[in-house]
């Protein structure tokens, strides 16, 4: 399998993810600042629909391999846990020490042990820093086999058009509560399985995109400003602007990532070395960039320190992830991969 611009549009993400978080460090004047650094938290639904791109062309490889399905979840806990797990004493150690312990009680720990904090609002963000991303990914690997053969069977766009409408009319349900969380729904599978409903339904139908290469740059960019433009009239998650926001953004997202896929697949300027080492390297990345972001760096002033912060928790966090992949990644993938043999 070719995966090089897949790595590549995983390093796109984690350099977006990287700059909304650097750029709450800083304090800017206009609402346009704001909002397109703070669009960098998309960069989560860019992996998403990497990761359902990836999950269908690995099943497709695979789909007549003997226990295939077990064989998926062991592959998919070994990659996620060691390094997850380690972010867990990680942060507990950092909080103890600058901040507050008060989120770290049995309950949220164990939720995020057994991955499913995604369902628990207490545990959901508070354990690991932008650990909600990855509760959300371990339920839709729970229901991915099912989902891609239930979608791959016919008529995939008509039934991902059936799957995302029931999430969200189940959404607009809680919606309508009086103590809805709008934090933790926007966070929830619920809202984030459009995402990857989109993602599966890209690869059963990337043959229509094949021939829509300056097209894909022009959507793309179209539909970033739509979602940018929503998201500016729409200040802080509150009612005050769209009150759907938080559901359409994602989906405006997701499918924009479906063309820019095709601008990276299809440019070598993109795709190059330096992206895809990142993206290779890119959860251990993900996980290990909120230390430098959110404990260590001061609230800074001034464009070329916000350039210099941006860079300073690249480079960190990218140093610390090679070392990670080299001793802990790995070694545990390789584990998996010996445990799925003997089965």
């Amino acid at each position: 399998m070719h995966l090089s611009h897949i790595n590549s549009l995983r390093g796109i993400a984690i350099l977006m993810v990287i700059l909304v978080h650097a750029s709450q460090l800083f304090s800017f004047n206009t609402v346009f600042e704001n909002e397109l650094f703070a669009y960098g938290k998309m960069g989560v639904q860019l992996f998403f629909i990497a990761s359902a791109y990836t999950l269908c062309l690995s099943s497709h490889y695979r789909e007549k391999e003997e226990k295939h399905i077990l064989k998926f979840y062991i592959r998919r806990y070994f990659r996620i846990f060691p390094i997850y797990y380690l972010g867990i004493i990680i942060y507990f150690s950092l909080n103890y020490f600058f901040k507050t312990t008060e989120y770290y009680t049995v309950k949220n720990i164990f939720s995020n042990i057994f991955f499913i904090h995604g369902l628990v609002p207490s545990a959901n963000n508070t354990i690991v820093p932008g650990g909600w991303s990855i509760g959300v990914e371990m339920l839709f690997y729970l229901f991915f086999p099912f989902l891609f053969d239930f979608l791959s069977s016919g008529k995939s766009i008509l039934k991902g058009i059936g799957i995302i409408l029931i999430s969200q009319i189940v959404l607009f349900y809680f919606q309508r509560k009086p103590n809805f969380d709008i934090s933790f729904y926007n966070f929830n599978i619920l809202n984030q399985i459009s995402v990857f409903i989109i993602g599966i339904l890209f690869f059963l139908n990337k043959k229509y995109f094949a021939n829509l290469k300056l097209l894909s740059i022009i959507v793309f960019i179209l539909l970033t400003i739509l979602a940018i433009y929503i998201s500016a009239n729409n200040n802080d998650y509150k009612y005050k602007g769209f009150r759907y926001a938080f559901r359409i953004i994602p989906m405006i997202s997701a499918l924009s990532f479906c063309f820019l896929f095709i601008v990276v697949e299809n440019s070598r300027f993109i795709n190059n070395a330096v992206l895809q080492k990142i993206g290779i390297n890119s959860y251990s990345i993900y996980i290990i960039h909120f230390v430098p972001a959110f404990y260590f760096l001061p609230k800074m002033n001034g464009y070329f320190n916000f350039i210099l912060a941006y860079l300073f928790i690249i480079g960190v966090s990218y140093f610390v992830s090679i070392l990670l992949n080299k001793y802990i990644e790995k070694p545990f993938v390789k584990f998996g991969s010996k445990l799925i043999n003997k089965i």
